[in-house]
């Protein structure tokens, strides 16, 4: 997973945050076409991404097309209704000519909201996804999502049948980030927004079996360690500031755990900036 995702974020140009969360080098964003990065576009990487996503959801991702309404449009119903808007369509059903769109039209518009969709859909889960997918993990082994918390959700089951001596076929167990030591090919991962107050392993634990029975909501992010050494170690993630993006994160001093300055309302500490979060758990390889 690590080498898969260090070929990502070159391929995006390589976007990096330092130890104390500042950005020091940008790379491509999300929406962009062309640039100096590696081909396909930035855009259609993501669609690529959101097609490891479990063949049930797939078809539907990404899905949010926002214009101000209440309510995103879904993006399947537009590409519907743009197919019924063909030219041949309309002239074979008795329409005149000169009405309706022809298929280079209809294509740059289904390219727009494609567009659209990898913008207004966050898919930093999809990323995790592709990677996992792609670095040979198998339905049973990884949960394929759009969210974060459905995989974090299984190895933290995982993690409970380990506990209780009981075999488990997931590929991953839930650790606490601030007792356990991060490996490459790890995940590092916080619950956010509405749940960024879930600071322990037990709180967000709790809030990830009851995402597993009962489906609640749970916002998270993950990044993948990609490198570690005596002072910290490297991670990369997606749709982190609209791009797959490197982040530094130190060790405490003397130790190879994380440094307590990168969780939130820690008093007199280094100001760790856009890497400030509860980082508490840790998916480790089995």
């Amino acid at each position: 997973m690590a080498r898969i995702a260090q070929a990502e974020h070159a391929a995006w140009g390589g976007a990096e945050l330092d130890a104390e969360g500042r950005l020091f080098r940008s790379g491509a964003a999300e929406a962009e076409e062309r640039g100096a990065f590696a081909r396909p576009a930035p855009w259609q990487r993501v669609m690529r991404y959101w097609s490891a996503v479990d063949d049930a959801e797939q078809a539907h991702w990404p899905s949010a097309v926002r214009f101000g309404a209440l309510r995103p449009a879904q993006r399947e119903l537009l590409e519907e209704a743009l197919q019924m808007a063909s030219a041949d369509l309309l002239q074979g059903l008795g329409a005149g000519t000169g009405v309706g769109l022809q298929s280079d039209e209809r294509r740059a518009i289904a390219v727009a909201l494609a567009r659209v969709a990898v913008i207004d859909t966050p898919w930093s889960a999809a990323f995790i996804s592709w990677v996992a997918r792609e670095a040979g993990l198998q339905p049973g082994e990884f949960v394929f999502s759009e969210a974060h918390a459905d995989y974090a959700a299984d190895a933290w089951h995982t993690r409970m049948q380990e506990s209780a001596g009981k075999q488990s076929a997931g590929a991953m167990r839930a650790c606490d980030l601030r007792a356990t030591a991060p490996r490459v090919g790890d995940l590092v991962c916080h619950a956010r927004a509405t749940s960024r107050d879930l600071v322990t392993l037990d709180e967000l634990g709790q809030a990830l079996e009851r995402r597993r029975t009962t489906g609640s909501g749970l916002p998270m992010h993950c990044d993948v360690v990609v490198q570690v050494d005596d002072n910290g170690f490297d991670t990369v993630g997606g749709n982190v500031l609209d791009g797959v993006t490197g982040r530094r994160l130190d060790f405490a001093p003397g130790t190879r755990l994380l440094d307590a300055s990168y969780q939130p309302g820690c008093s007199a500490c280094t100001d760790r900036h856009l890497s400030t979060a509860p980082w508490v758990l840790l998916l480790q390889w089995r």
